[in-house]
């Protein structure tokens, strides 16, 4: 005869999950992980995407990052990053401007507002 599961045991593996996203004018910007591709380029002190990206797992390439900035562009009117062209041998730079601070601020304020009642939500369960 199969063994028949503790209810208990599974009552304690149930948790709440929660996805957010922001959005301008009802379009998505984006969630958690758009959030971290500017959190790494506000964090990276040399301006470069490409070491921005250099995370573990690496969640993006070059071009797809280049995408997520783009479409927040076209989707707000203002790009969340001010870029600079290198010199004969490359080596451009980027940065988060006034705008995408606000947004990554933003952004994170409600991912830890979201988390303190999460954590609320499972105490009382």
């Amino acid at each position: 005869m199969d063994e028949v599961p503790n209810i208990e045991e599974l009552k304690s593996k149930i948790k709440i999950g929660v996805k957010f996203w922001l959005q301008f004018e009802n379009k998505k910007l984006g969630g958690s992980g758009w959030a971290k591709l500017l959190e790494n380029i506000d964090k990276n002190k040399k301006g470069s995407l490409a070491q921005a990206l250099d995370i573990k797992p690496k969640a993006y390439s070059y071009k797809y990052a280049w995408n997520i900035l783009k479409r927040i562009e076209q989707r707000t009117g203002m790009s969340p990053v001010n870029t600079g062209k290198g010199g004969r041998g490359g080596g451009g730079w980027i940065m988060l401007n006034d705008w995408g601070k606000y947004l990554l601020k933003v952004y994170k304020n409600y991912d830890d507002e979201l988390t303190t009642i999460l954590k609320k939500i499972e105490k009382s369960s």
